[in-house]
């Protein structure tokens, strides 16, 4: 009976949904639902292909980001011309064009656009001493001595290394090592660390520090990267009185990367780069500013501060601070938007440069530099700038000197061919030499000396010393050494050395009308140092000191300098093996009184003489040697 009830169930629900299909409102229904459910399906599909068609082949937006939102910032003006010259258009034109172009993976953005900073590329008259009072030293007797070859007299700059009449003081990598002056029984006596700030994540290699007048102080300056890759600059106090017990006292941070400084009456100045990325985010500050940490948080330099030309060659800033040496208190500040290359101190006055190209339209394009000038005595006060033809190599092209700033530059001038409205074909640029004499008072030139070189020459090194500049030029190793007259600038004379092998990348005034080269012989492998002598028909070549398969650091402070004694000292590297040479000049010849194994680069290397012996100090290293 079971068995029969189950088996009439199942008849009678197959009844039942032949029943439900044969009846034509129940089949219309699910026609109609099917019929949705498809055409849902298809118009999603439709708007997905619509979307991912918008998507890739939309193109990406070319034109100026709009800045009107930041108008009643303080800094809306620097924003507006930042904006032109950070702005970079997108790579690809669309999505589908960076498809092609990279590959499935980058669409999404599995690599970064890239975001880089859009920045331009950037003698003494007395022996180096510095003055004292008897307020300037220690109680125990001990004085301060300079050993740096500052550019300036009375103007210091920082070094790897200095000392007073008891001590040494070397930066070794991050590291303060303080010795004793005491000839062969000498020894390490103190050392401090320096380690990362809040900021600073890593140190870079160009290190240096002031030490104070009372010898109490070091004023350490240490360039690094902050965690996301940004360059800052840390300045650190220690408290060296006692060597036995060095501690850190005070510790600023500034953005940007370190340009130059210069201690002057216990006053630092420290001059500084800031690059601005490609389309900076203007609604941080930090992108577009250049900031600083006095223990307070960061903060930006103000608008007022800030002198911009009209037009930007450059998204960079030169910015120069004014601290108290010891208690790192910032006492002025000024920043120069579009500068970022060579700066030169006086004892009144900061210079700074930058670079650009001036371009006819037509057929020729030329270098240009326009010059500035900050005086820094009292308060900071901009008083104007120059333009002249060419480019600068270094602080040592500019010298001012009664009323009068003298500059040498390179010039270049690129001669091309317009074809059509966007094709150019240029030519080889050509190069000279040129020197400037600018009147001060009203930023004019007065008096200049055009393409005096041989054509295709480059600037390598300049000297000035008074009434005279000596400049070397060169193409490939040839030397000519040029020598002028600049006591009269309404007629200014010059001679030349003529063709000698080589060329000097460091002229160096040795008094007694001598000047000494630092450079190459022969071949690019040859060191040569050279004597000049001036004479009444020009420059002459007195003696020369040579090495072959050696090569030498064109840092100038890496080299000793003894106007008194006749030495001159630094570290040269032969094949694998770096070592330390000191070479001594007796009015007609160099001859080598030091050829001394030293660890580490040769840029680094510093050198001293004191009381006949001569202190030589590398990467872990420390040598001395009794010379006589």
């Amino acid at each position: 009976m079971k068995k029969n009830k189950r088996l009439f169930e199942a008849i009678s629900f197959a009844d039942d949904k032949y029943i439900s299909e044969a009846d034509p409102r129940a089949v219309e229904q699910r026609k109609k639902k099917k019929i949705y459910v498809w055409g849902s399906v298809a118009a999603c599909f439709a708007c997905a292909f619509i979307a991912l068609n918008l998507w890739l082949f939309i193109p990406f937006k070319n034109e100026l980001p709009d800045v009107s939102q930041y108008k009643d910032s303080e800094y809306y003006d620097i924003i507006v011309k930042l904006n032109v010259i950070t702005h970079r258009p997108p790579r690809y034109k669309n999505n589908f064009d960076k498809f092609i172009i990279n590959g499935i993976g980058n669409i999404f953005g599995a690599t970064k656009e890239d975001n880089t900073m859009g920045g331009a590329e950037m003698a003494p008259t007395s022996s180096p001493s510095f003055g004292f009072t008897s307020d300037d030293s220690m109680e125990d007797g001990t004085e301060y001595e300079e050993v740096t070859d500052n550019q300036v007299a009375g103007i210091i700059e920082a070094d790897r290394i200095k000392r007073s009449s008891t001590h040494v003081y070397y930066l070794d990598g991050e590291t303060l090592k303080i010795y004793s002056i005491n000839g062969y029984s000498s020894e390490m006596v103190g050392k401090f660390t320096v380690e990362n700030s809040e900021y600073t994540e890593r140190y870079s290699y160009h290190w240096e520090f002031y030490l104070s007048n009372d010898c109490n102080t070091v004023t350490v300056i240490a360039p690094g990267y902050t965690k996301n890759g940004e360059s800052a600059i840390d300045v650190i106090s220690i408290d060296v009185s006692d060597p036995t017990n060095v501690k850190q006292t005070e510790r600023v941070t500034f953005t940007g990367s370190y340009l130059s400084s210069r201690l002057v009456d216990g006053k630092l100045l420290l001059l500084t780069n800031f690059y601005v990325k490609y389309n900076p985010d203007f609604s941080n500050e930090a992108e577009f500013v250049p900031q600083y940490d006095l223990g307070e948080g960061m903060k930006s330099v103000p608008a007022k501060d800030i002198i911009s030309p009209e037009t930007l060659s450059a998204p960079s800033y030169a910015v120069v601070y004014r601290l108290d040496a010891k208690q790192l208190v910032l006492e002025g500040e000024a920043a120069f938007l579009s500068y970022s290359q060579n700066a030169y101190v006086s004892d009144r006055a900061a210079y700074l440069s930058r670079t650009f190209e001036s371009d006819d339209g037509k057929s020729e394009r030329r270098s240009m530099t326009e010059i500035c000038l900050l005086s820094y005595k009292d308060a900071f006060e901009y008083k104007g700038s120059v333009t002249v033809e060419g480019y600068i190599k270094d602080q040592y092209s500019l010298d001012e000197y009664k009323g009068i700033l003298r500059v040498v530059t390179t010039t270049s001038v690129t001669k091309y061919e317009a074809k059509g409205e966007n094709i150019a074909v240029f030519g080889n640029g050509n190069t000279n030499a040129s020197l400037y004499c600018i009147d001060l008072s009203d930023m004019s030139v007065k008096a200049s000396v055009l393409s005096f070189a041989p054509e295709g020459e480059t600037v390598r090194s300049v000297r000035f010393d008074g009434d005279a500049a000596y400049v070397c030029t060169s193409i490939q190793l040839s030397d000519p050494v040029f020598f002028f007259d600049l006591s009269d600038l309404s007629n200014i004379t010059h001679t030349d050395t003529g063709t000698i092998d080589g060329f000097s990348s460091s002229l160096i005034q040795m008094g007694d009308g001598y000047l000494l080269g630092i450079g190459q012989g022969n071949s690019w492998s040859t060191f040569k140092i050279e004597m000049y002598k001036e004479t009444e028909n020009g420059v002459v070549s007195v003696c020369s000191y040579e090495l072959d398969n050696t090569y030498y650091s064109s840092d100038y402070k890496s080299y000793y300098v003894d106007r008194e004694n006749g030495l001159i000292g630094l570290g040269v590297q032969t094949g694998s093996a770096t070592k330390y040479i000191v070479v001594f000049f007796d009015g007609t010849s160099l001859r080598e009184l030091v050829n001394a194994p030293l660890a580490g680069d040769t840029a680094h290397m510093r050198g001293v003489y004191v009381d006949g012996y001569f202190y030589m100090f590398g990467s872990n290293d420390f040598k001395v040697k009794n010379i006589g």
